[in-house]
């Protein structure tokens, strides 16, 4: 898999995935760095899918929480790996951008056709 790091933390503090909300216009995730809540908002996204991070061993180190928490994936992630199945309705569209949200337990993929805001939680 290839990615560019959007938002990393240098420190050695624990990213906590706390909190997923979606409501068909917006999905918002909440993570956790030491206490500090921060919100990701994906406005109208294609998709998206929650899975532990033992279940994505194939994308460290690339997209480990070394190298930041927040992932715009380039080749080689879930989008790609969708690609394949004949049913895939956005197979080869060149508006969708996956974006991969990283936590010590939990880990969040997400197609979306604009970039994400993020911002200080009020949570």
């Amino acid at each position: 898999m290839k990615s560019k790091v959007l938002e990393c933390d240098n420190s050695i503090n624990t990213i906590e995935v706390v909190n997923l909300n979606f409501d068909v216009d917006i999905l918002e995730i909440t993570i956790s760095i030491d206490g500090d809540k921060i919100d990701i908002i994906f406005e109208e996204p294609a998709g998206f899918r929650v899975l532990d991070e033992g279940d994505l061993l194939e994308f460290w180190p690339e997209c480990s929480l070394q190298t930041g928490w927040l992932h715009e994936v380039t080749s080689g992630g879930w989008f790609e790996l969708e690609s394949k199945r004949n049913g895939f309705s956005l197979s080869g569209n060149a508006e969708i951008t996956e974006y991969l949200v990283v936590g010590v337990n939990y880990c969040v993929s997400i197609l979306g056709w604009e970039n994400p805001s993020v911002q200080q939680s009020t949570r």
